[in-house]
């Protein structure tokens, strides 16, 4: 069953859902963190920021994607974060949201599309083969703070 909702750029006014659905991830976000975030996002040429609205006009999910040349594999883009609102998961609207990030990716020159999965959630390890995403390797994740 497929939930009806339309596609396209998030823009400052959709923070408060944006944060929420964040924090569904494990990543709480300040609403007026989040606005900053998204018009930097907005203002980049090397990202995206997808919602996908439903018919209430309330945002149900939402899709961070990035571009990038690297020297050891070249053009690609990378979706960073990937959440649908749990009461709408299952009608389309990731599939449909990663679509869009593709065809974004291609009319940009992309070679590929790549994407990162916490080993954690266990959807995401169906949802991706699914459409035809290869798991191509394991890796461990390090993070330092810059200013702590």
């Amino acid at each position: 069953m497929h939930t009806a909702f339309t596609l396209r750029r998030a823009t400052e006014n959709d923070a408060e859902a944006v944060a929420a659905l964040s924090g569904e991830l494990g990543y709480p976000s300040d609403v007026a963190v989040m606005r900053s975030r998204i018009a930097a996002v907005s203002r980049s040429a090397t990202d995206a920021l997808f919602v996908a609205v439903g018919v209430s006009g309330n945002v149900a999910g939402w899709l961070h994607a990035h571009t990038a040349q690297l020297i050891e594999s070249g053009f690609r883009a990378e979706i960073f974060g990937l959440v649908v609102s749990p009461s709408v998961r299952r009608k389309g609207i990731g599939r449909a949201l990663v679509a869009e990030a593709e065809q974004w990716a291609a009319s940009l020159g992309a070679e590929v599309v790549v994407v990162r999965s916490n080993v954690a959630r266990a959807e995401s390890h169906a949802f991706y083969p699914s459409l035809g995403y290869e798991n191509t390797k394991t890796q461990r994740v390090y993070r330092r703070r810059l200013n702590p």
